[in-house]
């Protein structure tokens, strides 16, 4: 199935659109993406029958599935470029909150810890705020991870801790849970 959904440039884009907006009528999605309309209806016909769209009169909306998420989170990393950061300082580095859960919607903004030995610089921090911000489109958030402030966050706010152990994903070097 996921060969079929990423068959074409033009589905790739259509499929970009709609697993990011709630609800859209084919004419949307043709205007904004420049794709036929009847390319557009095919395809979306195709999604409404794999179980990604639900159908109510003219109106598609994304299914809340974990095929869905899973689809979203693929997206999500392929808008981040590390090659084109600068990321010597960390450690590591990757997603939390809804990117990573693939549950973001267009006015999600981006949770994103870094692993690091000592805090950099705050333009270091500010520069890579900016430039995944530029990529992706999205508010971006940082959490700063030394040993520290990691053993801070398990002692005083253990759900948190966990969630962010459980639930990220590490998109470079180390995840969070090796410090030594």
């Amino acid at each position: 199935m996921l060969t079929e959904l990423f068959k074409t440039d033009e589905r790739t884009c259509i499929l970009r659109y709609v697993i990011y907006h709630k609800s859209f009528r084919s004419v949307d999605v043709s205007r904004e993406t420049g794709v036929t309309k009847g390319l557009v209806s095919r395809y979306l016909h195709i999604l409404e029958m794999n179980g990604l769209l639900q159908k109510k009169g003219r109106e598609y909306s994304s299914h809340d599935s974990a095929l869905c998420r899973a689809i979203r989170l693929l997206l999500n990393l392929e808008r981040i470029d590390l090659s084109a950061l600068s990321l010597d300082f960390a450690r590591g580095i990757g997603l939390y909150g809804s990117w990573a859960g693939g549950t973001n919607d267009l006015e999600s903004d981006l949770d994103v810890w870094i692993k690091v030995d000592s805090l950099p610089e705050q333009s270091i921090l500010a520069r890579l705020q900016r430039d995944l911000s530029v990529q992706t489109g999205s508010e971006v958030n940082l959490l700063t991870l030394t040993p520290e402030k990691l053993d801070h966050i398990r002692r005083e706010d253990p759900p948190f801790h966990n969630s962010l152990v459980l639930n990220s994903v590490t998109l470079r070097g180390e995840p969070i849970e090796e410090f030594r």
